[in-house]
């Protein structure tokens, strides 16, 4: 079994639900820890928190657990889903 925890800032918590159902999950619950569900891999979204840069400036930071049986399955994924969470800067 492949496991890796992510932590992902500036994304909302409803578009990365969104992007895991998008690379073939399920959303099984509404509420934190939300489980997303995909064939042979799932991933478990623990928590989300407020991360303070600046005085001023906070952004959100969201962490999700993704596991996968097998090593193929988990890098399908996580090329489907990096694609999606990519930001360019500006």
């Amino acid at each position: 079994m492949i496991e890796e925890v992510m932590e992902l800032r500036g994304i909302p918590l409803s578009h990365l639900v969104t992007y895991l159902t998008e690379c073939g999950g399920e959303a099984k619950s509404e509420s934190l820890p939300i489980q997303v569900v995909g064939d042979q891999w799932q991933a478990e979204i623990l928590r989300e928190e407020q991360v303070r840069i600046t005085s001023r400036f906070h952004v959100n930071a969201v962490f999700i657990r993704m596991t996968a049986l097998e090593p193929e399955s988990f890098e399908r994924l996580m090329a489907q889903f990096r694609l999606k969470v990519l930001r360019v800067g500006g």
